[in-house]
């Protein structure tokens, strides 16, 4: 004679569908903690590579691009810093073109390439305009560069209006006073998602830290 298979009951049913919910409930935050972590990492890698290029520039030809040395700090998003950046540093304009001559006299005369962007990093908005995003979709990305050539930088980086907590600031700048010891620094804010026309994610990501 055969056994009869007892059938779960609903109650049996509702325990199991809600012990599935917890632990998903539990692992995806995990897994979105682990996405966010992966693309911190490949968005300071970028900033890094940015922050090599325009040495590289400064190597070359003894100064840095004039829109950024005669300011603080530039947000790449404003304007047609972004563009400017790319010819720049790269020698040639956002469709990957050569450079025409008036934007090579005013901003990379040889047109050397200190370095290539592709399509996760260099995007055109607008219809029209190019903009440089990092890993979060974010084209927010501040530069500042020594241009007095003292060794320092002393104006322009991360402070306190930047919704950053005092300590990871005295982390960043020990010693705001004398500023930081670098050619080119370049950073992204966190707070900068909160804006009410955000269409991106961001992070608090430094190339020097």
């Amino acid at each position: 004679m055969k056994s009869e298979r007892k059938a779960f009951t609903l109650v049996e049913l509702l325990i199991v569908i809600s012990i599935i919910g917890i632990l998903v409930g539990m692992i995806v935050p995990a897994i979105s903690s682990a996405q966010r972590s992966a693309l911190k990492t490949t968005t300071k890698a970028l900033l890094t590579n940015m922050a090599t290029a325009l040495e590289r520039y400064k190597d070359e030809y003894g100064f840095f691009p004039t829109f950024l040395s005669n300011r603080d700090r530039t947000n790449l998003d404003d304007g047609n810093y972004s563009e400017n950046f790319v010819k720049a540093v790269s020698g040639l304009d956002g469709d990957g073109k050569p450079l025409s001559q008036s934007d090579r006299r005013e901003f990379n005369r040889k047109a050397r390439k200190f370095i290539e962007f592709n399509s996760n990093n260099l995007v055109q908005k607008g219809g029209s305009q190019w903009k440089i995003i990092d890993s979060f979709g974010n084209p927010n990305i501040y530069v500042c560069v020594d241009g007095n050539n003292d060794g320092f930088i002393k104006q322009g980086f991360p402070n306190a209006s930047d919704s950053i907590n005092s300590s990871t600031l005295k982390e960043l700048v020990p010693n705001p006073q004398v500023g930081l010891r670098s050619k080119a620094i370049l950073f992204t804010l966190k707070k900068d998602s909160k804006k009410a026309t955000a269409d991106f994610s961001s992070e608090d990501v430094f190339s020097w830290q």
